[in-house]
């Protein structure tokens, strides 16, 4: 409401500036004195005339120049034929209740009409030109947002790349430590498997973990979705062995995860979170965590009574998922989650097929 309430103040001031100065040259150039019938005759011509420069610019001339058809240029003028029509009604109207009324001896001379003509020719250009000064306006700004459209669109690329850039450096940085760590397993795995092939077992399942995270990313920075489903796998077994097989907790895939590639670490995160925040020794009710491929849609979902024993926590995982999803898989994920009675449910679903072609754009 308030921009139509300035752009109406604008238009106001414009016509008393134009009607005081029409008025003021009129009255100088004719030595006119003002009266109340004066008043009235310029107050009935110039409602005319500003009705016409608005119908005409805003309305009627815009219909017909629009129009991409050959025939415009001849709508055009049969256009300004009828307006000029009306005008001139109009105008025998206003010199009907302004002159005949009161004085039964008047005549409308011919002189009014070229009068009229170049009144009509006057405010129709002035309209006319208001029209054309509106769309090269409105076209200029079109420009403009579209331009920062663009920028905004370049600078949001050159953040995605600048974020794929510092997750493949903490990658290979990451990869430093385990190269090292890997080789010391083996070596206490060959000490150690003679005198307790359980101990062995639980080391050789550690490498393998130690093994993912000195896997390669390819060079969309993304792994393979098998890889990341058996990192899961392998983390899971470990903590059972930890526990000696007395974690209440299923772990189910269905689908052809082959040929499919996602984020490194995305998923293990929320199985991390299943670990440290639910109650895995219900065996009434067990923690479930189960993945489902269709085609290249991945729906991830996680279900877990939550532990007596408040551990505490600011979100900071699940906000950290959040933000990747938005940023690698922006407008091709679902990811929700709630606490209800004692128990969390998380769903997790996203379309691994249209992720690189966002990169790659």
């Amino acid at each position: 409401m308030r921009p139509f309430l300035k752009l109406l103040r604008i238009h106001i001031i414009c016509w008393v500036l134009f009607i005081t100065y029409e008025v003021l040259l009129g009255f100088t150039a004719q030595g006119r004195v003002i009266s109340a019938f004066t008043f009235a005759e310029y107050a009935a011509h110039y409602a005319v005339n500003i009705c016409f420069f608005y119908v005409h610019g805003y309305l009627t001339y815009p219909l017909v120049a629009n129009r991409k058809t050959p025939g415009r240029y001849f709508l055009i003028l049969l256009l300004i034929a009828v307006e000029f029509v009306v005008y001139v009604g109009a105008m025998k109207f206003v010199a009907y209740l302004l002159y005949e009324i009161n004085d039964p001896k008047f005549i409308f001379l011919n002189v009014y009409y070229w009068g009229y003509l170049w009144r009509f020719i006057y405010f129709m250009l002035i309209g006319t030109a208001i029209y054309y000064t509106r769309t090269a306006f409105k076209h200029e700004t079109r420009i403009v947002i579209l331009e920062n459209e663009r920028i905004n669109n370049l600078l949001d690329q050159q953040l995605l790349e600048n974020k794929l850039i510092k997750s493949e450096n903490a990658w290979r940085q990451s990869q430093l430590n385990p190269h090292f760590l890997f080789n010391t397993l083996n070596l206490i795995y060959n000490k150690v498997s003679v005198l307790s092939p359980e101990i062995g077992d639980s080391i050789i399942k550690l490498s393998e973990i130690m093994r993912f995270s000195i896997t390669p990313l390819s060079n969309s920075g993304k792994i393979k979705l098998e890889d990341e489903i058996e990192h899961i796998r392998l983390f899971i077994n470990l903590n059972q062995l930890r526990f000696n097989d007395k974690l209440a907790l299923n772990f189910e895939v269905t689908g052809e995860e082959e040929g499919l590639m996602i984020n490194p670490l995305l998923l293990i995160t929320l199985v991390e979170n299943v670990f440290k925040y639910g109650d895995l020794y219900n065996q009434e009710d067990p923690a479930s965590i189960i993945i489902n491929i269709t085609g290249s849609i991945l729906s991830f979902n996680t279900r877990n009574h939550i532990k007596k024993r408040k551990v505490s926590s600011h979100g900071i995982g699940l906000a950290n998922v959040t933000e990747q999803l938005k940023t690698y898989y922006p407008n091709q994920f679902e990811f929700l989650y709630e606490e209800r009675d004692s128990v969390f449910d998380l769903s997790l679903t996203i379309n691994l097929a249209a992720d690189d072609q966002v990169l790659l754009n």
